[in-house]
């Protein structure tokens, strides 16, 4: 069939002003693969990049000796790049459009992921910086010459005299830690076997002991693991021994009224543990039956303050034991029992 005759030319031709058809536009998939177009400095002519490796073989095409101004202008290479991209966001933000719950799980879980990392690099990262920095301002400074190394025993056998501040205080931490260690050796011993509390060597090493404050508790937990009565009546001279009070003499005297170290009190130290938490009448006459029988001289000042009939009332001048005076001689008469008693005897050396 001749070209005339096509009806579809015809038809694109009559709506043009002078009868030809227009170009044919190709599409954008066709045009990726196309060879980029060369276009040369001062024409309008617009020459096809010939095939490739024709300039390379020396070819003696009029293109292979082509000016310097004749630039390759890659226009479908630029176009498809755009359109790649366009298309990956388009495919991200459809699937976001599409699955928001698969977003909602995906953000927090990345956030979190950046903001522990960020943790542990980036102070780490910080610090090595400052550190490095440090080191390099501090100016290092030069070693103190060590003293020569005197030993304990060296110190001792110097006249004190002759040793300076220094030896002074390290021959008396030498000695301090050597009493601690012998009073816990000594309180591991006496838990070990409780027996040791008829051992008079024992009963004075623990009284000695206590005299110090820096071993004061293990002497006094040695002594509340004592076979009775021992134990209890070292605690007592502890407590009682001096006036004044002090973080010892409160250890002593809590662990004397303990729930298992005051059963083990012998009836006679009973009788003055008794005196000493009564607080009114009732309870002194309560005692005197007992400090009568078995009561010792341990008792003796504590029954002998019951004789004054004054301190009482608003005035100060009343009896304050006067339930006391209805058994006459009642009083006196255990105040002399309990004075002819010995209390057990220990001596620290």
């Amino acid at each position: 069939m001749a070209e005339n005759d096509d009806p579809r030319r015809k038809s694109e031709a009559d709506q043009t002003l002078i009868g030809v058809p227009p170009p044919r536009i190709e599409s954008s998939v066709e045009a990726l693969h196309r060879a980029p177009v060369y276009v040369r400095s001062g024409t309008s002519v617009a020459d096809v990049e010939p095939t490739l490796g024709s300039p390379l073989q020396g070819s003696s095409s009029p293109r292979a000796a082509a000016s310097p101004s004749e630039m390759p202008v890659a226009v479908p290479s630029l176009r498809a790049g755009k359109e790649r991209g366009f298309a990956t966001r388009e495919r991200w933000l459809e699937l976001a459009r599409t699955r928001p719950v698969l977003w909602m799980v995906v953000a927090p879980v990345l956030t979190a992921l950046i903001a522990v990392w960020l943790g542990h690099h980036g102070p780490s990262h910080r610090t090595a910086a400052l550190g490095s920095r440090s080191r390099v301002a501090e100016p290092v400074a030069p070693a103190a010459a060590k003293p020569p190394a005197v030993s304990i025993a060296e110190l001792e056998a110097k006249p004190p005299g002759s040793l300076n501040a220094r030896e002074l205080v390290l021959l008396a931490e030498a000695r301090s830690e050597r009493e601690r260690g012998a009073a816990s050796a000594l309180r591991q011993k006496v838990e070990a076997d409780p027996a040791l509390a008829s051992d008079s060597n024992v009963q004075n090493e623990l009284l000695r002991l206590a005299n110090d404050d820096r071993t004061a508790r293990d002497a006094l937990a040695a002594m509340a693991a004592l076979e009775p009565p021992v134990g209890a009546d070292l605690l007592y001279e502890v407590w009682t021994r001096t006036p004044e009070r002090s973080d010892t003499t409160e250890l002593a005297r809590a662990l004397l009224y303990s729930a298992d170290v005051r059963p083990k009190a012998s009836p006679a130290l009973a009788v003055a543990l008794e005196l000493r938490t009564a607080e009114n009448c009732e309870q002194y006459r309560a005692v005197l039956p007992e400090a009568l029988k078995v009561g010792d001289r341990r008792a003796v000042h504590l029954l002998t303050k019951l004789n004054a009939k004054r301190g009482c009332g608003p005035k100060k001048n009343e009896d304050c034991f006067a339930c006391l005076r209805a058994a006459k001689d009642e009083l006196s008469a255990t105040i002399n029992a309990v004075k002819s008693r010995h209390a057990p005897s220990y001596a620290a050396d």
